[in-house]
């Protein structure tokens, strides 16, 4: 399942013979589109000469979004706050978070539409330079890639991109820190980019993470109790309705009565998608952690299936296979070194039931 792209929240942004990007925003009362203040002229514009326009993905049509009024047009730090009609997308916009405290050296990602090719949207990826938080500002520079190519301008190719969120990622969750201004000189001398934070915005945000809290960042970094809203499980359940269906039929064995079997089965999906983001990081920070770890589920697959997956005549029966299979599993991960507070066995077994490795049925 796909979450938290960048993409996601880029718009176009054009009024009064001006082009820009753009990115759609959650506030403490309505929506908004947050974008450099000299994409909509050097002047405040009329709120009806402004035109935000959005894709599902690159390829596709255009969409209008309707806009009801400027917020915020502030030439000195180059930011503008437009607010929008918004409501047939506000599940999209639950997704991110917003963040403050950015630190030198930390990956950025951002997405616009480029002067060259002002019809579809192209991701970057960069780093933080420097932060200047008493202003509200930060600098960062392209990874991999650059603006100056082709004989043209780095100035030229960057056009465009203004007005671009700029997100840092934890456990594939995104976080906005603020936008794109301009691109340092004509040239684009080594691809930096000025930046300006969300800090400007304060009064419009409901909350935000402080991303220098390392404390707060660890729990993130845990990631076992984050909360997943009901929108999140009913999108689950419809993308993978195949899964679901066999861990909820597996639950009405273990859990006879449908409000319990309803409730573990909610709760394993929330924990499921929470730990799910953390094995992804296990596997790109710890490759051979998670080697390790693939290694000792491969092994115990046969087992599951000939030893566990059984027709049982009670529940207890089932849970206490369930529980006695959980505990073997938890016995054998104790020799892979504890970089989390992962149970990677309770994971396990959610997954095995949920693809059926693991499988109980009643005797009729």
């Amino acid at each position: 399942m796909t979450y938290n792209l960048a993409e996601k929240y880029c718009v176009r942004i054009k009024s009064i013979g001006n082009t820009g990007s753009g990115v759609l925003l959650p506030g403490k009362e309505s929506f908004y589109v947050l974008t450099a203040a000299h994409c909509l002229g050097k002047n405040m514009p009329d709120i009806n000469d402004i035109v935000i326009e959005k894709q599902n993905d690159y390829t596709s049509e255009f969409r209008k979004i309707t806009t009801v009024e400027i917020k915020e047009f502030n030439t000195e730090h180059d930011f503008a706050l437009i607010e929008i009609d918004f409501d047939n997308e506000e599940r999209l916009l639950y997704q991110y978070k917003l963040g403050r405290g950015v630190l030198s050296e930390n990956e950025i990602k951002f997405c616009g539409y480029q002067g060259v090719n002002i019809n579809q949207y192209r991701p970057f990826t960069g780093k933080v330079l420097s932060v200047s938080d008493d202003i509200g500002c930060f600098k960062v520079t392209l990874v991999g890639e650059t603006f100056d190519q082709g004989g043209e301008d780095g100035h030229y190719l960057a056009k465009g991109l203004s007005g671009s969120g700029v997100f840092i990622y934890r456990h594939n969750s995104p976080f906005l820190i603020g936008i794109l201004n301009s691109v340092i000189t004509d040239k684009a001398w080594n691809d930096d980019i000025d930046c300006c934070s969300i800090k400007h915005i304060e009064q419009y945000i409901s909350e935000y993470v402080d991303l220098s809290d390392f404390e707060n960042l660890k729990r993130w970094n845990e990631n076992l109790e984050k909360e997943r809203t009901d929108r999140e499980i009913e999108a689950f359940k419809k993308e993978n309705s195949d899964f679901f269906q066999k861990l909820y039929r597996k639950n009405n064995v273990l859990y006879p009565e449908i409000s319990k079997a309803n409730s573990v089965t909610a709760k394993q999906i929330r924990k499921f998608l929470a730990m799910k983001d953390n094995i992804r990081t296990i596997e790109n920070d710890y490759p051979i952690l998670y080697s390790n770890f693939k290694n000792i589920v491969k092994r115990f697959v046969d087992q599951v299936e000939d030893d566990y997956s059984r027709s049982v005549n009670q529940n207890s029966e089932a849970i206490d296979l369930k529980m006695e299979l959980q505990n073997q599993l938890k016995s054998e991960f104790e020799v892979l070194p504890n970089y989390t507070n992962l149970d990677l066995s309770e994971y396990q077994i959610i997954e095995w039931l949920g693809i059926c490795t693991l499988n109980f049925t009643t005797n009729d």
